[in-house]
């Protein structure tokens, strides 16, 4: 019997949009295949892990010539501390006398409540935005320093440094960055300078460091040995120490971008 025509036309539609489907189908299994406008996620690297000793080893060096990053700190549940939040670019281009500038949520005095403010650090005098200007409001090691993060002697290169018995994790992607997980502990002393009081009353405190998954920058011999770092090489990326119920958590970006921190006049 001949097929009607219309039924031909059907068969030829269903033919055609089963092949449409299909194709699909194929498009998303073979990523490689099809091309797409979305990004996709990079899955951190395989492999085996490196070894977590001289990864953090690799990481205090490349920070200790850091001269600018920016720092983000997030307390949580340690109401004792002078700080709860920070978000400043900061910079040491000369040792001893960092610069920050941001904004933070701290208190002026271990009575009062939390307040958050945009803030300035220079010459170790703090000032804070009162009227559309920055006035002093005092040392800046009496409330809270974020220069001292970069402070070769006791910054947080001086931290990664000490970190006890490291022990590389796993591999994460944090921010889209890939790095390492390092497991181990601090001693309070070390610690303290970077997040005054939390030392207080404590001995050794677990602490988790997430280092960049890359190669140090290979060595220079027409560079000093103290050269700046150039932002390259197995940064730190995050931070979090664990006190009591509480923690804190340290966050590294920018590494070695530009900062520009001017004196308030008057």
């Amino acid at each position: 019997m001949t097929p009607n025509p219309s039924t031909r036309r059907r068969f030829s539609r269903r033919s055609a949009l089963t092949s449409v489907v299909a194709a699909a189908a194929l498009c998303a299994a073979l990523v490689s295949g099809c091309s797409s406008d979305e990004t996709t996620t990079t899955a951190p690297p395989t492999g085996a892990l490196p070894d977590g000793a001289q990864l953090v080893k690799e990481s205090a060096k490349t920070t200790q010539t850091l001269r600018t990053v920016h720092l983000n700190i997030d307390v949580t549940n340690l109401p004792d501390l002078p700080v709860e939040t920070v978000s400043a670019d900061v910079t040491n281009e000369t040792q001893g006398s960092g610069a920050a500038m941001g904004e933070a949520k701290v208190k002026i005095k271990p009575e009062d409540p939390f307040t958050e403010a945009k803030f300035l650090v220079v010459d170790k005098v703090l000032y804070t935005e009162t009227g559309g200007r920055y006035v002093p409001a005092g040392p800046a090691e009496k409330v809270y320093d974020p220069g001292v993060i970069l402070d070769k002697d006791k910054g947080i290169a001086n931290v990664i440094a000490n970190v006890q018995n490291p022990k590389a994790e796993s591999r994460e992607v944090i921010d889209g960055i890939n790095t390492v997980k390092i497991t181990g502990t601090i001693d309070a002393a070390v610690i303290d300078p970077i997040v005054p009081r939390i030392g207080q009353n404590a001995g050794t405190m677990p602490i988790t460091l997430w280092i960049q998954d890359t190669a140090p920058p290979e060595s220079d011999s027409t560079k000093p040995s103290d050269a700046a770092s150039t932002g390259d090489g197995p940064n730190l990326v995050k931070a979090v120490v664990t006190k009591d119920a509480g923690e804190v958590t340290v966050g590294l970006s920018n590494w070695a971008k530009p900062v520009n921190i001017v004196k308030p006049a008057g």
